[in-house]
Protein backbone atom coordinates (compact mmCIF):
# COMPACT_ATOMS: atom_id res chain seq x y z
CA UNK A 1 0.00 0.00 0.00
CA UNK A 2 1.36 3.45 -0.88
CA UNK A 3 0.58 6.89 0.49
CA UNK A 4 -1.71 9.15 -1.53
CA UNK A 5 -1.88 12.90 -0.98
CA UNK A 6 -5.62 13.53 -0.79
CA UNK A 7 -5.38 17.17 -1.84
CA UNK A 8 -3.71 16.42 -5.16
CA UNK A 9 -4.26 12.65 -5.40
CA UNK A 10 -0.52 12.26 -6.02
CA UNK A 11 0.89 8.82 -5.33
CA UNK A 12 4.03 8.12 -3.38
CA UNK A 13 7.19 7.99 -5.46
CA UNK A 14 9.07 5.48 -3.36
CA UNK A 15 11.80 4.74 -5.90
CA UNK A 16 12.54 8.43 -6.40
CA UNK A 17 12.65 8.94 -2.62
CA UNK A 18 15.21 6.15 -2.35
CA UNK A 19 17.28 7.75 -5.13
CA UNK A 20 17.23 11.14 -3.42
CA UNK A 21 18.22 9.56 -0.09
CA UNK A 22 21.13 7.83 -1.86
CA UNK A 23 22.29 11.21 -3.18
CA UNK A 24 22.00 12.68 0.30
CA UNK A 25 23.85 9.81 1.94
CA UNK A 26 26.72 10.36 -0.52
CA UNK A 27 26.91 13.97 0.66
CA UNK A 28 26.54 13.58 4.42
CA UNK A 29 26.10 9.91 5.37
CA UNK A 30 22.56 10.68 6.53
CA UNK A 31 19.09 10.32 5.03
CA UNK A 32 15.76 12.04 5.51
CA UNK A 33 14.54 8.93 7.36
CA UNK A 34 16.41 10.07 10.48
CA UNK A 35 14.24 13.19 10.83
CA UNK A 36 11.80 13.00 13.74
CA UNK A 37 10.07 16.33 12.96
CA UNK A 38 11.34 18.38 15.90
CA UNK A 39 11.22 21.51 13.66
CA UNK A 40 14.52 22.91 14.94
CA UNK A 41 15.48 23.35 11.28
CA UNK A 42 12.43 25.53 10.69
CA UNK A 43 13.01 27.62 13.81
CA UNK A 44 16.35 28.78 12.41
CA UNK A 45 15.29 29.15 8.78
CA UNK A 46 15.77 32.67 7.44
CA UNK A 47 13.34 31.99 4.58
CA UNK A 48 10.70 30.82 7.07
CA UNK A 49 10.73 34.21 8.74
CA UNK A 50 10.01 35.97 5.44
CA UNK A 51 8.59 33.41 3.02
CA UNK A 52 7.12 30.65 5.18
CA UNK A 53 9.46 27.90 3.99
CA UNK A 54 9.22 25.06 6.48
CA UNK A 55 12.20 22.73 6.08
CA UNK A 56 10.78 20.06 8.42
CA UNK A 57 7.69 19.80 6.20
CA UNK A 58 9.91 19.42 3.12
CA UNK A 59 11.64 16.50 4.85
CA UNK A 60 8.26 15.03 5.85
CA UNK A 61 7.02 15.19 2.25
CA UNK A 62 10.23 13.50 1.09
CA UNK A 63 9.78 10.76 3.70
CA UNK A 64 6.27 10.18 2.35
CA UNK A 65 7.58 10.08 -1.21
CA UNK A 66 5.57 13.09 -2.39
CA UNK A 67 8.36 14.40 -4.60
CA UNK A 68 6.29 15.88 -7.44
CA UNK A 69 4.45 18.05 -4.93
CA UNK A 70 7.73 19.75 -4.07
CA UNK A 71 9.38 19.79 -7.49
CA UNK A 72 6.34 21.53 -8.96
CA UNK A 73 6.09 24.01 -6.10
CA UNK A 74 7.75 27.42 -6.07
CA UNK A 75 8.48 27.04 -2.34
CA UNK A 76 11.71 25.11 -3.10
CA UNK A 77 13.15 28.26 -4.68
CA UNK A 78 12.78 30.33 -1.49
CA UNK A 79 15.66 28.63 0.33
CA UNK A 80 18.54 31.06 0.67
CA UNK A 81 21.14 28.38 1.42
CA UNK A 82 22.20 29.61 4.85
CA UNK A 83 22.63 25.99 6.10
CA UNK A 84 21.15 26.82 9.52
CA UNK A 85 18.68 23.94 9.12
CA UNK A 86 21.55 21.48 8.81
CA UNK A 87 23.45 23.04 11.71
CA UNK A 88 20.44 22.96 14.04
CA UNK A 89 19.29 19.42 13.26
CA UNK A 90 20.04 17.01 16.12
CA UNK A 91 19.93 14.13 13.60
CA UNK A 92 22.15 15.96 11.07
CA UNK A 93 19.51 15.80 8.33
CA UNK A 94 20.11 18.52 5.73
CA UNK A 95 16.89 20.05 4.38
CA UNK A 96 19.04 22.50 2.42
CA UNK A 97 20.61 19.60 0.48
CA UNK A 98 17.15 18.14 -0.14
CA UNK A 99 16.06 21.50 -1.55
CA UNK A 100 19.15 21.72 -3.80
CA UNK A 101 18.41 18.21 -5.07
CA UNK A 102 14.78 19.12 -5.74
CA UNK A 103 15.84 22.30 -7.57
CA UNK A 104 18.21 20.27 -9.73
CA UNK A 105 15.42 17.80 -10.48
CA UNK A 106 13.05 20.64 -11.38
CA UNK A 107 15.58 22.11 -13.81
CA UNK A 108 16.36 18.69 -15.29
CA UNK A 109 12.61 18.16 -15.84
CA UNK A 110 12.34 21.47 -17.70
CA UNK A 111 10.55 23.45 -14.99
CA UNK A 112 10.85 27.19 -15.45
CA UNK A 113 13.25 28.81 -12.98
CA UNK A 114 11.80 31.93 -11.30
CA UNK A 115 12.89 35.18 -13.00
CA UNK A 116 15.13 36.51 -10.24
CA UNK A 117 17.24 33.35 -10.28
CA UNK A 118 17.62 33.53 -14.05
CA UNK A 119 18.84 37.13 -13.86
CA UNK A 120 21.29 36.21 -11.07
CA UNK A 121 22.65 33.32 -13.14
CA UNK A 122 23.04 35.58 -16.17
CA UNK A 123 24.90 38.08 -14.01
CA UNK A 124 27.20 35.37 -12.66
CA UNK A 125 27.92 34.15 -16.18
CA UNK A 126 28.62 37.63 -17.51
CA UNK A 127 30.55 39.35 -14.67
CA UNK A 128 31.24 36.53 -12.21
CA UNK A 129 29.11 38.12 -9.47
CA UNK A 130 25.42 37.98 -8.55
CA UNK A 131 25.25 41.75 -8.83
CA UNK A 132 27.66 44.42 -9.93
CA UNK A 133 29.87 46.07 -7.33
CA UNK A 134 27.95 48.79 -5.51
CA UNK A 135 28.77 51.57 -3.13
CA UNK A 136 28.21 50.85 0.55
CA UNK A 137 26.29 53.14 2.91
CA UNK A 138 28.13 54.32 6.02
CA UNK A 139 26.86 55.24 9.48
CA UNK A 140 26.90 58.93 8.61
CA UNK A 141 24.43 58.28 5.75
CA UNK A 142 26.96 58.68 2.94
CA UNK A 143 27.96 56.15 0.31
CA UNK A 144 31.53 55.12 -0.32
CA UNK A 145 33.26 52.83 -2.76
CA UNK A 146 35.09 49.70 -1.61
CA UNK A 147 38.56 51.23 -1.83
CA UNK A 148 37.48 54.24 0.29
CA UNK A 149 36.40 51.78 2.99
CA UNK A 150 39.75 49.99 2.85
CA UNK A 151 38.26 46.88 1.24
CA UNK A 152 40.23 44.97 -1.38
CA UNK A 153 38.99 45.07 -4.97
CA UNK A 154 36.75 42.20 -6.03
CA UNK A 155 38.23 39.94 -8.64
CA UNK A 156 36.35 39.07 -11.79
CA UNK A 157 37.04 36.17 -14.15
CA UNK A 158 40.04 36.90 -16.35
CA UNK A 159 38.71 34.69 -19.14
CA UNK A 160 34.89 35.03 -19.14
CA UNK A 161 34.35 32.36 -21.80
CA UNK A 162 36.40 29.77 -19.91
CA UNK A 163 34.61 30.75 -16.69
CA UNK A 164 31.19 30.27 -18.34
CA UNK A 165 32.24 26.92 -19.80
CA UNK A 166 33.54 25.64 -16.44
CA UNK A 167 30.49 26.89 -14.53
CA UNK A 168 28.15 25.24 -17.03
CA UNK A 169 30.13 22.00 -16.81
CA UNK A 170 29.86 21.99 -13.01
CA UNK A 171 26.13 22.73 -13.14
CA UNK A 172 25.49 19.87 -15.57
CA UNK A 173 27.52 17.43 -13.44
CA UNK A 174 25.49 18.34 -10.31
CA UNK A 175 22.16 17.66 -12.01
Amino acid sequence: MSITDLTSMAGSQTQLRIEINKRLSNLQNETSDYCFQCAKCTSGCEAHKLLELEPHKIVALLKKGLIDEMVNSDIIWTCIGCYKCWERCPQKVAPVQILYTLKNMAVANGKQIPGKYTSMLQSILSIGLIQDIQEAPTYDNKTKKRDALGLPPLSKPTDPQKFQMNLTKIAVEKI
